[in-house]
């Protein structure tokens, strides 16, 4: 069992999938339907999508990582055994900060007002669509 350790520990990767999963749930009826997705230097918004398109973007690519980190550690534990502590470190910590940007999106939509780039001049969206902004119309 003790040789085995390591498939255990891929094993637990995978509970980042459901935990993001029950992130997006549990706040589904509060949040946006236009929920901030991507944000510059600053953190202010300035990439815009769904509700659903966020969940269906924030679990793929969860999705894709644990597949990627899952093949590569258990390659990696195969080939060099010596290494593969490190290669499962390097997996935790990437879908760490992937998991924890699947939070902050959620926390930061519940937070904050719902977002459109037809707001006026002070949208943080920077598109050829702020040419469509209120103050832009009535001129």
């Amino acid at each position: 069992m003790t040789r085995d350790w390591h498939k255990w520990a891929v094993l637990l990767m995978w509970v980042a999938l459901p935990t993001s999963a029950w992130n997006y749930w549990r706040a589904w009826d509060q949040l946006p339907e236009r929920m901030a997705v991507h944000f510059d230097a600053n953190w202010r918004p300035n990439g815009f999508t769904s509700r659903e398109g966020a969940f269906q973007l924030g679990l793929g690519i969860m999705l894709f990582m644990l597949v990627v980190f899952t093949v590569a550690t258990l390659i990696v534990f195969y080939v060099k055994p010596a290494a593969g502590l490190g290669a499962l470190i390097v997996a935790y910590v990437a879908l760490g900060v992937c998991w924890y940007g699947n939070y902050s999106i959620v926390e930061f939509n519940l937070k904050t007002p719902a977002h459109s780039e037809l707001v006026g001049p002070i949208s943080p969206a920077l598109s050829d669509s702020e040419y469509l902004t209120v103050s832009h119309l009535h001129s």
